[in-house]
């Protein structure tokens, strides 16, 4: 009799090493469908230019240990450098050079020598902030760096400002949108980098958001809308179109077109309004 309660007793919490509690696993949700997509369509954390926009800045870089700023504005000539230090000028823009590997070198005369700044297409993220940039920069004077070494992270704004437009709905997944298509109106994105914003319609109903951009990527965010009944095909069209702009985007404009692409696909493309 004792053998087999001892056989039993070993049957029993042999069992219970081997399965879960119904505590723990209440614990344990599974992965969705949609928590894969999201996944697959997380954006890079994309850094706030609009105030560099708003200034009409072609440049900046920021650093951090020690830390310093850098802003170039060719429309008001002025490169500007800041630090905590005493060290902090501003300068008229000067000439830029490019070579081929496209490194970005300005260099300008100053009452404490020849400063360099080297403009390194590489993704960079900024050690305080976690945000991504385009840019490696460095900032030298007479071949030298200062101090510690002034290196950090920058971007070009000249395709950003490019964007800020009013855009208006041709293709959609490689489709023509026509605007008699179900009656509607083509959609249609007034995106104001200045502001985050974007403004529209989807071909029924007005939309608004944020949106942020940098060299490369383009990110919508939550989009509202009005809540006008879209029957029929103007009804599938705001669907669709929505739904790409949810998708994570990487962008350019060229000769008054904007594409948006998806996994180095195009997906939208917007002629330019007059």
């Amino acid at each position: 009799m004792l053998p087999k309660l001892i056989l039993a007793l070993f049957l029993l919490i042999s069992t219970a090493c081997h399965r879960p509690s119904a505590k723990i696993g209440a614990t344990l949700t599974p992965v969705s469908d949609s928590a894969k997509t999201v996944s697959r369509t997380a954006m890079p954390e994309i850094a706030d230019y609009s105030r560099y926009l708003k200034a009409g800045d072609e440049f900046m870089a920021i650093g951090n240990e020690p830390s310093w700023s850098l802003t170039i504005n060719s429309s008001k000539n002025y490169l500007r450098f800041k630090t905590p230090a005493a060290d902090s000028i501003s300068v008229p823009v000067p000439q830029r050079s490019v070579d081929s590997n496209g490194l970005i070198r300005f260099s300008a005369e100053t009452s404490q020598g020849i400063l360099t700044v080297l403009f390194r297409l590489d993704s960079c993220v900024d050690t305080m902030s976690g945000q991504r940039f385009d840019y490696h920069v460095d900032v030298s004077r007479n071949g030298r760096y200062y101090g510690n070494g002034y290196t950090g992270c920058g971007a070009s704004l000249r395709e950003l400002s490019l964007l800020n437009d009013i855009w208006v709905l041709q293709t959609l997944n490689g489709q023509t949108i026509s605007a008699t298509a179900g009656g509607g109106e083509l959609p249609r994105l007034d995106i104001q980098l200045t502001k985050g914003r974007v403004t529209g319609t989807t071909g029924c109903n007005r939309l608004t958001g944020p949106v942020q951009a940098n060299s490369r990527h383009i990110k919508f965010g939550s989009l509202a809308t009005t809540r006008m009944a879209c029957p029929g095909e103007v009804g599938r069209l705001e669907g669709d179109f929505l739904e790409t702009l949810n998708q994570s985007l990487t962008y350019r404009v060229i000769n008054g077109t904007l594409t948006l692409l998806h996994d180095n696909k195009p997906v939208m493309t917007f002629r330019k309004t007059d």
